[in-house]
């Protein structure tokens, strides 16, 4: 049974990641989330054949628009999108097997792939996906809570989230050129989520995102050359962070304060 919903989680995601493109593309320029979703921006033509198939549409993309000729800025981001979306529902599947918590963790999974995407490209967290996930994610944890009677990982990740917050708008307030209130909001969400299965695993999940944050800035700087004031988006590090210790935070909690159940 586990193996069948992990199965259907993963082509679920991969489906789903590929759709994850509309969102990242109109959000991440403000731009309403009108139909055709499919469309050149350019000239409205309207995308056909392949151009409509899920993943497969990146072939029709990689040569722009068969109208005006435009190039599509971004052809395989699609199915980037779709790959990551299945990698971590999978993963999420694989935890959760048939609970029912696994639809408040596909919806933060699927969000976290779209908010990064949007951050990569735009350096900015969009409210558009932030607040929707969140209140997605609040009725489908209370929903979670009342099946299996676990008010006490209801009251974790709601203290998980309001704490993540509050630390998030100190240092914004601190440093406001270094943390984006974007990051703040986004803190919050990730604190109720990783929360919601601990306070450990909501530790494990920050320190993961700004261990990973502190690594690949430092590789980068020395890359580029940019020096200590060289920006990069901190969204992404925050999101495989919350990944991390979602999919891997009780060994990892248990590692680091010798029990489990933190």
């Amino acid at each position: 049974m586990d193996a069948l919903v992990t199965g259907v989680s993963a082509a679920g995601g991969f489906v789903l990641g590929d759709g994850l493109e509309i969102l990242v593309d109109r959000l991440g320029e403000r731009r309403p989330l009108d139909r055709p979703w499919w469309r050149c921006e350019a000239c409205g033509h309207r995308a056909t054949g392949l151009g409509l198939v899920p993943v497969v549409r990146v072939l029709a993309r990689r040569r722009g628009c068969p109208s005006c000729a435009v190039a599509v800025k971004h052809p395989f981001r699609p199915a980037v999108l779709a790959v990551a979306s299945a990698v971590v529902l999978g993963l999420f599947a694989s935890r959760f097997g048939a609970d029912v918590v696994l639809a408040a963790y596909a919806v933060f999974g699927l969000s976290m792939v779209a908010i990064s995407a949007v951050d990569l490209d735009r350096w900015i967290i969009p409210n558009h996906i932030v607040y929707p996930t969140l209140a997605l994610l609040v009725p489908l944890f209370v929903l979670s809570s009342a099946v299996d009677h676990r008010w006490g990982s209801l009251e974790r990740a709601a203290i998980c989230g309001a704490v993540a917050f509050l630390g998030f708008y100190v240092l914004h307030v601190a440093v406001p050129k270094g943390m984006g209130f974007g990051d703040v909001r986004l803190a919050g969400v990730i604190g109720l989520a990783t929360g919601w299965l601990g306070f450990g695993h909501a530790f494990v999940g920050f320190f993961a995102g700004f261990l990973l944050g502190a690594v690949v800035g430092i590789v980068f700087i020395v890359i580029s050359g940019g020096g200590r004031k060289t920006k990069i988006p901190f969204g992404p590090f925050l999101a495989a962070g919350a990944v991390i210790s979602i999919v891997w935070g009780s060994p990892a909690a248990h590692a680091l304060f010798h029990r489990g159940g933190l």
